[in-house]
Parts: C-alpha cells; structure tokens; sequence
C-alpha cells in the first residue's frame, strides 16, 4: 500500500507543477517581483510537498520492514511448528515401538512360563500349617500342596499253646511298620489329586501304595473320584484308623470289604457327605498290584454302595445307622488254571491281631467262584464318653464248576459288637 500512496503523490506533483504553469504563462505579463514571489511560493509548496512525500515514503519504508520483519517471524514461526511436529512425529513412532517391544516382552515372559509384573501379586505363595499339616499355597488360593503323615510301628509276640493239629506252631515274634504312609494332597481350583506311599504294609520292606487318585469338587456335596481309593462299606472300615479302638478291626469287616472294596481298590465313583448323612455308588476294579505275582486275563469289575446317617444328634448324643453292599460280577482271571474251575478264585482269609505275623489264621483257601458278594449294616450309639457300636454282614459266593457238577452258593457271616469308655472323660471320635 506504501508503494501506491507514493505513486499518487507524484501524480499530484505533476499536476500541481501542470496547475501553476498555465497560470505563469498566463500572467506572463506580470511584473518580474510578481512573478518571483509567485514562483517562490510555488517552490515552497513544492518541498513542501515533497517533505510530506518524503515523510510518507519513510513510513511506507518502515511498513515495509515491519511487514517484511513479521513475514520473517511467520517463517520462522512455521519453521518451528514443522520441526515441533516432525518432533511429536518420531516421539510417537518411538513410544509405538517401545509399545510393541514391551508387548513382545510379556509375551515371550508368558511363553517362558514366567509371570508378568501385574500378576506377581497372584504368584505368590504362602505358607500355612492347618491342623499340623504343612501348606503351601498361591496368594489365591487357587492351587496348594499339602503334606501330611501317619506311621504305626508293631512289636510284640504270642504265648502259643501248640498241640498235633495246629497249623501255625510257630508264630513271629518281633517288630513290624503297619503304616508308614505319606500323604501328599494338591489342589487346583476344584480338582483334587491324592497320592500316599506306604513304607509299611504286610510286611514292611517294599514300599507300596495307599491311595492315587484325582477328584473332582465343584458340586456340592459330591466329590468325584477316578484312581485308587478305599471306598468305605462298613462304620468300622469308615473309621480313621487312629481312632478305631483296637490295633485292629474287626475280622468281619476285613474279610467282607475283600470282597469289592477295600484300601488300593482301583474305583470309578462318587460321595456325598455332610455332617449327617454319607452316600456313595463305586465302580470297583482289582487291587493295586494284582498282576503280581501271577499275570492275570482278566482283572475283576465290582460295584459298592454305602449309605449311612445320623437320625438324632445332640451335645450329648449320637446316632448311627447304616448300610451297605458289594458285588463282584467279574473275579480276576488267572492266566494259569482249569477253565471254569481254578482260574476264578476268591479266597477269604484274615491274619493274627498283631502285624508282626502274616499267616493267616482265619481262610476259605482258594475257592472257585464266578461271582460273589457282601452285605450288611451297622448301628452304634454313644453319649458323652460311652460308645457302643455292632455290624453284620453275610457273605455269598456263587462258585463256578466244570460241567455236570453242582455248584452250590457257599454262605458265610459274621459280626461283631464294641463297647467304649474313655475313662479321662474324652468323647469318643
């Protein structure tokens, strides 16, 4: 705008110059002082005049500079934001691929098996003793291992009075380890696994096996269970053996849970328990370890049941009633034998009171058998320190011979009654 404002001021000059000229020519015949003064006065009108151009042009210039300055500032204004955003350009490339290496950090942690910083709250364990037994367990709870113990040491000897038809003259005096098992317990959310070798057993010297089996909790009150594990059919076969109150139990019980049942039974099956009442329905298979000593072509397929309740219960008093039953369909099958005859055997048989001697004293011997089974029931009452408990139980063998010869059904039974008193004034368990 300076440069046009200059333009038009000298378009004026030349017409001012235009406008004072006629009239000089035209008063030409004025004298020469009038015409002096009159050029004087145009002189000054001209400077005058080119002062105020002057003055103009020196503010036009120093628009122009101003002009020129603030376009220089915008330059370098737009400069600085180019660079600002290339920089926020490369900070975000960067934060980006630290983004990308971190995830691939985790994920090669989590690759690892290692755990992330997040959940190190999650993997920490710690350590409990519930009841004596030592725990270990995650921050949440969700998966732990327990370790726990039971040992029973026998020593002794028997006072024999021997005559021509004893069969045992001699019995063994001595010591034996009846239980020495270790009990491992882990647990994962609601899954269960147990898993207790035993160092003691008939006899001690061989380490064997308790129990090893999965279980499943999460429907209450059932626990699910697949592996080996006692499966209860008798109060006194239920009872901890801590708890029982003689070193053993009775004959009755031992010999009728050989049927389908007993300890290291291999069984597919579940419970429901609570504080009154206990149910369970197993699907039995053969012993752990019945391949040994003879191979078998065939292992034994059985079933128990138990059902048993407490009907009236207060401080004082208890109440038990119950039953329960066993079959087994399918005997084991050895590969050695008469067909029909001597490759299905049951043999029911029972050893001395004391774990020191494995004769046994009590036995059927080997009898051919294509199935057998067992039943019975049990009631018991205790107040305050007083027990008084009896089961019975009967026994069928339904034997298997060769053909044209009969085959009877051989019956046994058996029971027994306990009386308790805890003299200290202790409830019995």
């Amino acid at each position: 705008m300076g440069s046009k404002s200059g333009t038009c001021r000298k378009c004026s000059v030349l017409l001012a110059i235009g406008t004072y000229v006629v009239p000089a020519a035209a008063a030409a015949q004025s004298s020469p002082i009038d015409r002096i003064d009159a050029i004087e006065r145009q002189i000054r009108g001209l400077q005058s005049e080119l002062q105020q151009l002057k003055g103009e042009l020196g503010l036009a210039k120093q628009q122009l500079r101003q002009s020129r300055s603030e376009a220089q500032r915008a330059q370098d204004q737009l400069r600085e934001a180019r660079e600002a955003a290339e920089r926020a350009r490369q900070d975000a490339l960067r934060a980006t691929t630290a983004e990308t290496r971190a995830e691939q950090a985790v994920a090669q942690v989590q690759a690892a098996g290692a755990t992330p910083p997040a959940a190190a709250e999650a993997a920490r364990v710690k350590f409990s003793m519930p009841e004596g037994r030592p725990t270990i367990a995650s921050a949440d709870g969700r998966v732990s291992l327990a370790i726990g113990g039971f040992t029973q040491f026998d020593m002794g000897g028997y006072f024999q009075n021997v005559n021509q038809n004893t069969q045992f003259p001699e019995l063994n005096n001595g010591v034996n380890l009846r239980r020495g098992r270790l009990y491992f317990i882990g647990a994962f959310d609601d899954f269960r696994f147990n898993i207790t070798p035993d160092f003691g057993d008939r006899p001690d010297g061989a380490v064997g096996l308790f129990e090893a089996n999965f279980n499943y909790i999460g429907i209450k009150p059932l626990t699910f269970t697949v592996g080996y594990v006692h499966p209860f059919v008798a109060l006194d076969d239920a009872t901890f053996p801590g708890n029982t109150l003689f070193l053993e139990r009775p004959s009755i019980v031992n010999i009728e849970r050989s049927v389908a049942a007993g300890i290291e039974r291999a069984s597919l099956g579940a419970n429901a328990a609570t504080e009154d009442y206990f149910a369970s329905a197993y699907l039995t298979g053969p012993l752990f370890g019945a391949q040994r000593p003879v191979l078998l072509n065939g292992e034994q397929v059985g079933f128990v049941g138990r059902l048993a309740a407490r009907p009236y219960h207060d401080e004082d008093w208890n109440f038990h009633a119950e039953f329960s039953g066993q079959m087994a369909f399918h005997p084991n099958v050895i590969a050695s034998g008469t067909p029909g005859v001597s490759r299905t055997t049951f043999t029911l048989a029972d050893e001395p009171e004391l774990e020191i001697d494995f004769n046994p004293l009590v036995s059927t011997g080997p009898l051919s058998a294509k199935s057998a089974n067992a039943y019975g029931g049990a009631l018991a009452a205790s107040w305050r320190n007083f027990l008084l408990a009896g089961e019975y139980y009967q026994i069928d063998v339904n034997q298997s011979k060769l053909p044209g010869l009969p085959s009877p059904t051989l019956g046994f039974n058996g029971g027994y009654v306990d009386v308790g008193w805890v003299i200290t004034g202790e409830p019995i368990p």
